[in-house]
Formats: structure tokens, C-alpha cells, sequence
């Protein structure tokens, strides 16, 4: 069985009406010996991304690993794009890291250490100037520890890191930035956290959902696609509308 080179429909991470990134994943696929693995083998993973302004290639990025179209995120204002790719071939998982490429500076990775820090959500602010993160340590059984908020400067790469109790990809679990970046609101099953001037507390009044986690990316905007290339044709849906502020937990909507 001989490996061919493949890739998956082009999907788009939307920062404006005009512009996205177009993300493109490439790899090496067979058939497997294992009829039971109900699915080809895969390897070699890596992901061309396009910085697309009307109908031209701007800039183009070439990471060696996979990526999610739903978390890059390309701050048209500063040219700053953050991403999460994976640090092995196993497509899709907890197994991935953060990289930074500021528009005019060298991009950097995070976390340099440990191996076994997981992010399990980043976002970065709606003015570019901070990047969340959902993170947590991990065992060899995938048993999560000492789960924090930390935010990054991508400017100085410097991070603050604050404590919380617990997180899980459940709805129930969610942040979202306020528009102008100023605070970041953490959901939990029982109350609302947000982070201001570095400091956690309980949030008197919150947003009323928690997806999108940030005005800009994939999940900001209605559904987007590539309509052709060469030259590039977009269509980008209409932007998510900034959801109300509520002071009751009974009032958050599934905004998914």
C-alpha cells in the first residue's frame, strides 16, 4: 500500500468583510492494514495558510503540523496571527501548541516547556494586545491537573498566569472577551469569572453567550468559503452581532 498526498477542503478564518486567512491542510494518506481501524492511515501533517484581501494573496505561512480553521485568528489592525497546531499526527487532539506571528517581529511558540502543558482554548483580544489561554497538565492517561487562565503579551511574551478550579470542553465552559479588550469573561457551571487589570473575580454582569470568544476568526462570522482561486473569490458571511450584557445566569444562550 503506497502513501499519496491528499489534503482537506480549504476552510476560512474571516477577520473582516474583505479579508481571511485561508487555511489548507496537506498530508500523506493509505490504506491500512487494520480493517478495523475504520479509517485510512495518516501522516506527515502540514498546513499552508493564505492572508486573503479581496482577491489577492498577500502573504503566505507554511506550518509544519496541522491546524484547525477554528483557531486562527488574524488581527487585521496590528497583522498579528495566532494560531494552535498540533505537535504530533494525531489530527484534531489535545496535542498542540501555540505560535505567534507578529506582523514585523520574529514569530515565536508557546509553551517552550513542559511537554505536557495542554491548551484547550485560546483567544486572542479583540485589540490584539493579549492572547487567552485555557490550560492545564496532563499524565500519560490524559488525567488534567492545575488547570489555569494565562495571558500572553505577543509583544513581550510576557504571561500572567491565574488559577482556576476545573475546565472541559462542554458547553457549560466558555470565554469571552469584552469588544474593546478590556476584560475577559470565564464560564462556569455555577458563576461568571472575568479578568480585569490582571485580577480574577466574580462578574456582577456578563455576556449573554459565549461563542464567538472573539470579534474576529472563524467562529465570528456566518458561514465563509473559498469560492474559487486564481484569482481568489471569497464569500464571507455577515459577522456575529456582539451579544447583550445580562446579570443572571438563567439568561445565557447557546450561541454555538
Amino acid at each position: 500500500m503506497i502513501w499519496k498526498e491528499t489534503n482537506l477542503q480549504q476552510e476560512l478564518s474571516p477577520s473582516s468583510s474583505d479579508t481571511a486567512i485561508a487555511v489548507e491542510v496537506h498530508y500523506k494518506e493509505k490504506q491500512s492494514w487494520n480493517p478495523l481501524n475504520g479509517t485510512t492511515d495518516k501522516k506527515d501533517y502540514t498546513t499552508k495558510l493564505n492572508l486573503i484581501r479581496g482577491n489577492a494573496s498577500l502573504r503566505t505561512w507554511e506550518i509544519p503540523s496541522w491546524v484547525l480553521a477554528d483557531s486562527v485568528f488574524y488581527h487585521p489592525e496590528s497583522g498579528l496571527l495566532v494560531l494552535l497546531h498540533g505537535k504530533n499526527d494525531e489530527y484534531g487532539t489535545l496535542a498542540q501548541r501555540l505560535s505567534v506571528y507578529p506582523d514585523k517581529e520574529a514569530s515565536f511558540s508557546y509553551p517552550a516547556s513542559p511537554e505536557n502543558l495542554v491548551i484547550f482554548q485560546a483567544s486572542p483580544s479583540p485589540n490584539g494586545k493579549q492572547i487567552a489561554l485555557i490550560t492545564a497538565l496532563s499524565d500519560q492517561n490524559w488525567e488534567f491537573s492545575e488547570f489555569e487562565l494565562r495571558l500572553l503579551d505577543p509583544k513581550t511574551k510576557a504571561v500572567v498566569s491565574l488559577p482556576i478550579s476545573f475546565w472541559t470542553a462542554l458547553p457549560l465552559y466558555g470565554m469571552k472577551w469584552a469588544k474593546d479588550g478590556s476584560a475577559l469573561y470565564l464560564r462556569t457551571p455555577d458563576r461568571i469569572l472575568v479578568v480585569k487589570d490582571g485580577k480574577l473575580g466574580e462578574a456582577n454582569s456578563f455576556p449573554e453567550c459565549f461563542h464567538p470568544s472573539t470579534s474576529y476568526g472563524k467562529g465570528a462570522f456566518e458561514a465563509s468559503f473559498v469560492e474559487s482561486q486564481n484569482p481568489w473569490k471569497l464569500k464571507i458571511g455577515a459577522k456575529i452581532p456582539e451579544p447583550k450584557t445580562i446579570n443572571s445566569l438563567d439568561k445565557i444562550q447557546n450561541c454555538l
